[in-house]
């Protein structure tokens, strides 16, 4: 925790470097660019859970997942978290938008790629700095990013609209008068056959 936060003090000149600390090693690390190493620790990785051998991985069946918070909370440097997410990932994210058209920011499909990056860089730079993932600075980070970019997102759906009064009496009188009707033409019928 103390080596990380004096290479990044010693480095705040040059943070396309500690970008790319982030992005350059998650570009090696995507299946596309699948290198034998990545093959054999997904295989592993994939026996280790069929296995159910995930001791060293806090589940939220395990009881541990609650404590997290305060297990975390010593360590935690909320300030560092809070100036390095809007540096790093934040300009990240900011650059990926920019590139997309304003139309197109409520199209998922256009922007699922750079979300996923920015929430991938939030929760790798979130255990670098030694704080759990999510926490209430990170949740802020979102809540900012969407008021920027998602504000006027919201579904647009067609308004129903009622049918007017009168219509909505009509069908509603029609079948229950037909009831009376065909109760008396069931009962008309089963005495002319007797």
């Amino acid at each position: 925790m103390r080596s990380l936060t004096l290479f990044i003090h010693q480095n705040v000149e040059n943070i396309a470097q500690i970008k790319c600390m982030f992005f350059c090693i998650a570009g090696a690390l995507k299946p596309d660019n699948m290198t034998s190493l990545y093959k054999d620790e997904k295989g592993l990785i994939e026996d280790e859970l069929q296995n159910n051998q995930t001791s060293g991985v806090i589940t939220e069946d395990d009881e541990r997942f609650q404590d997290q918070e305060k297990e975390f909370a010593t360590l935690c440097n909320v300030d560092m978290l809070e100036e390095y997410s809007h540096l790093i990932c934040g300009e990240v994210f900011h650059a990926e938008m920019t590139l997309i058209s304003t139309e197109n920011w409520c199209v998922l499909r256009d922007v699922i790629r750079p979300y996923n990056n920015m929430t991938v860089c939030l929760e790798r730079l979130s255990n670098l700095i030694g704080c759990y993932y999510p926490n209430p600075t990170i949740q802020d980070f979102f809540l900012n990013i969407h008021s920027k970019y998602f504000l006027n997102c919201s579904k647009e759906e067609d308004l129903l609209v009622d049918a007017p009064q009168g219509m909505v009496i009509a069908l509603t009188l029609i079948p229950v008068s037909l009831i009376p009707l065909l109760v008396y033409v069931v009962v008309w019928k089963s005495n002319v056959q007797e």
